[in-house]
């Protein structure tokens, strides 16, 4: 019992550090989510991502540079960078024509300003399919305590249902709260990872309760 309330302390007082720290500083996002810009560059011919990267950064420096291939026959590059100056898009737009020899003006290099993304805009798809998936879970779960459960006192019941929804908040806090401690990037795998972990979460509960009651038996 002891070493319990210590773990769950522990567990309170790392959330709580992970909830300030996010209100302080926020959390770190992946280069992806934060305010950058977009070079789209026609070649016209294959080209490896790596030989643009080192185009780009020969230019711009040593600074963060990520180039995809878009476009079916992959002969266009994306290129995301944090910042280029008009000057250093000419230099680039010359390296890159004397490169792969052709003819692009400044002009035909699409710029696209990419905002930075906010937690709440990638939480938002999944608030209203969450909150239904949770209350039909909720649902079954007071339908199996009440078929299944062998104290069927509404107090008992309240207790495992409430249990629940502290272990899924508790369990979904404290996984936001390990990115915000450490300053793990925020990327596209962070949502699903959470949602694959609710998923488990919710199973093993589930487990763990029929097989408590199969004891009891």
């Amino acid at each position: 019992m002891k070493n319990k309330k210590i773990i769950g302390s522990i567990f309170i007082l790392v959330i709580l550090a992970g909830i300030l720290i996010t209100s302080i500083w926020g959390l770190n996002y992946s280069f992806f989510y934060q305010n950058h810009k977009e070079l789209n560059i026609y070649i016209g011919k294959k080209f490896e991502n790596q030989d643009i990267v080192h185009i780009v950064q020969e230019v711009i420096g040593k600074q963060k540079v990520v180039v995809q291939k878009v476009e079916l026959y992959e002969d266009m590059a994306s290129i995301h960078v944090k910042e280029i100056t008009e000057e250093q898009l000419t230099t680039l737009n010359t390296k890159i024509n004397e490169k792969y020899e052709i003819e692009n003006t400044i002009e035909s290099i699409e710029i696209t300003e990419i905002p930075k993304i906010e937690g709440r805009d990638l939480i938002k798809p999944y608030i209203v399919p969450i909150l239904i998936s949770f209350l039909l879970i909720l649902i079954y779960l007071i339908g199996y305590l009440f078929f299944y459960q062998q104290k069927k006192e509404k107090f008992v019941i309240a207790k495992i249902v409430g249990k629940f929804i502290i272990t899924i908040i508790g369990v979904l806090l404290f996984y936001f709260t390990i990115f915000a401690i450490t300053r793990l990037p925020v990327s596209r795998f962070t949502i699903p990872l959470g949602l694959a972990l609710y998923s488990i979460t919710t199973m093993a509960f589930m487990f763990y309760l029929g097989k408590s009651n199969s004891k009891r038996k």
